[in-house]
């Protein structure tokens, strides 16, 4: 401690400094990895593909290749991975920058596949014409007319766009 009873300063560093005295190195590259790949998986394998499949583990080989686990939630996933490997092993490299890539294998697994988020889209709820004219008076102090005009607009439009909460839904 200092001579004011303050702690010193702590120095910052990086993620995966901090990752690799916990990891050793070799894991800690499969894990970013795998970070990468499930980045790019749509761009990789294409949007369909991609909500059935998904990147599952990177193992290296004895022969310092390495092995695409690739999870899949149907057969005939599996046999589309092993028609199409040459072009994800391309693809792969193009878009996560994974290199001796030998081997890609396919594991049946329930439920795999990446959802893409979808933004929920606002929808705009009707303001009855007695709000309106409950805003506009509550406008009446602003002389400007133009900046009264943006305020009532901008009124309406938080009061369209609200946020109701729905009961029972978590998202």
């Amino acid at each position: 401690m200092s001579r004011h009873g303050h702690r010193p300063r702590s120095e910052l560093t990086g993620l995966q400094n901090s990752l690799a005295s916990i990891f050793s190195e070799a894991s800690l590259e499969q894990l970013v990895s795998i970070a990468r790949l499930r980045r790019s998986w749509a761009n990789i394998v294409g949007p369909m593909m991609a909500t059935r499949t998904e990147p599952a583990n990177i193992e290296t080989l004895a022969d310092s290749g390495i092995c695409l686990w690739i999870a899949v939630d149907h057969p005939i996933m599996a046999q589309q991975i092993r028609f199409l490997r040459d072009d994800i092993r391309k693809a792969c490299f193009r878009h996560a920058g994974i290199t001796n890539l030998f081997h890609i294998r396919t594991k049946i697994q329930a439920g795999a596949g990446i959802r893409a988020a979808t933004p929920r889209k606002a929808v705009a709820k009707k303001i009855t014409l007695s709000r309106k004219k409950a805003i506009a008076l509550e406008l009446t102090a602003i002389r400007d007319k133009n900046l009264r005009k943006a305020a009532f607009k901008a009124r309406v439009a938080q009061l369209a766009y609200e946020m109701i909460p729905t009961k029972g839904v978590n998202e």
